[in-house]
């Protein structure tokens, strides 16, 4: 019975390996992420300005490289001190997501009736994203872990959903339950078969989840919820200088741009490894 479990994970394992290449797509897109993600984190570090500093009037386009904004600060300096937010908030929440969401999917495809499990994620999961941040912001106050309770909040239902999907044909697949039969523990199962996986999917709909994090983020300081005066993100950043687009529209312009580039590298590798994972 074991030499049978063994050949069968050996041979879903090796189905694995042809699709592992890397593709120079790929390379590129991951290369473009990576980059974004460290002007986000280090980028107060290289910045011109303090985010609060003026330094000339109110959307001048000749200031700077990318000129001032509504009050007269420089854009540039403003950009790269707002990045922090946009990343940090989406990587904690999806990860955290994620976590709970798996181990509720797993759980829910180890029951025999795990009707009570989905139900509930199917009630949270109609709910707009945006209205569950509105009515924290208002019980709460405007914080980051708010904004942050509010992706997670959002993010589990459809997670739970998918990692059940994912883990219930491991979980009753024949390897498993030949396990089961010779006497390994339940952890053991757990770590050796439904893990290694299941890791794939969910590392695939993570991607789709933190590009999910990133919009509600940016919406919510677009709708000035966003971090509190000095700070800054370019959610906020664009519904600040909007009204200003006609005389420096790269005070607009540029945030947007951000926001852009960080999420479709990470859309377009969601979706070649979610293409991966289904083959």
């Amino acid at each position: 019975m074991t030499s049978l479990a063994g050949q069968e994970v050996v041979a879903l394992r090796g189905r694995r390996t042809g699709r592992d290449r890397v593709s120079p797509v790929t390379v590129v897109l991951l290369a473009v992420l990576l980059a974004i993600l460290i002007l986000a984190l280090f980028g107060p570090a290289i910045a011109p300005h303090d985010r609060v500093e003026v330094v000339s009037l109110p959307f001048d386009a000749e200031v700077s490289l990318l000129g001032s904004d509504h009050l007269g600060r420089d854009v540039l300096s403003r950009i790269l001190h707002g990045g922090r937010p946009i990343v940090i908030i989406p990587v904690v929440a999806t990860a955290l997501a994620t976590l709970i969401g798996g181990v509720l999917g797993v759980s829910a495809a180890a029951l025999r009736r795990d009707d009570v499990i989905m139900r509930v994620m199917d009630v949270f999961a109609v709910i707009p994203s945006i209205l569950v941040a509105l009515v924290l912001f208002h019980r709460f106050g405007v914080q980051h872990w708010v904004l942050a309770l509010a992706v997670i909040i959002v993010s589990i239902p459809f997670t739970t959903r998918y990692s059940r999907a994912a883990a219930f044909p491991i979980i009753h697949s024949g390897y498993v339950e030949q396990a089961r039969m010779i006497g390994e523990s339940a952890a053991m199962i757990l770590v050796r078969d439904v893990v290694p996986n299941l890791a794939r999917p969910m590392l695939a709909d993570a991607g789709l989840r933190f590009i999910g994090a990133i919009y509600l983020v940016a919406a919510a300081g677009f709708l000035g919820f966003g971090p509190p005066p000095p700070s800054t993100d370019w959610g906020s950043m664009i519904s600040e200088n909007i009204g200003g687009a006609g005389l420096n529209p790269w005070a607009t312009i540029a945030p947007s741009l951000m926001v852009l580039i960080l999420t479709i590298p990470v859309n377009l590798l969601a979706d070649r490894f979610a293409r991966q994972v289904a083959r």
